[in-house]
């Protein structure tokens, strides 16, 4: 189990905005639970995992993020990229 900072918590995950803060919010309702936040890697801004695959797919909803099915074990299972702010949502595997 990974420790979430509250610097993380408070500063990190505050740059989340738009459609990825949506999702996140949606995650979060449907009982997911986030894992890990981080900044710089591999987006600049802000990295959420969650401990779960993501409850919905978000693709049609929101077009202007980048989906990715990675599946692979040593990092994570699949992700949404916002470009534009340097900002991911993913699932941990």
């Amino acid at each position: 189990m990974s420790m979430i900072y509250e610097y993380d918590c408070k500063e990190v995950l505050s740059r989340l905005k738009g459609p990825l803060k949506e999702i996140l919010d949606a995650e979060i309702a449907a009982g997911n639970e986030i894992l890990e936040i981080s900044s710089k890697w591999p987006m600049p801004e802000v990295n959420v995992w969650f401990k779960n695959p993501l409850t919905d797919k978000y693709e049609k909803a929101y077009p202007s993020l980048q989906y990715s099915f990675l599946g692979d074990p040593k990092n994570w299972l699949e992700e949404y990229v916002d470009d534009v702010n340097g900002a991911m949502v993913a699932a941990k595997c």
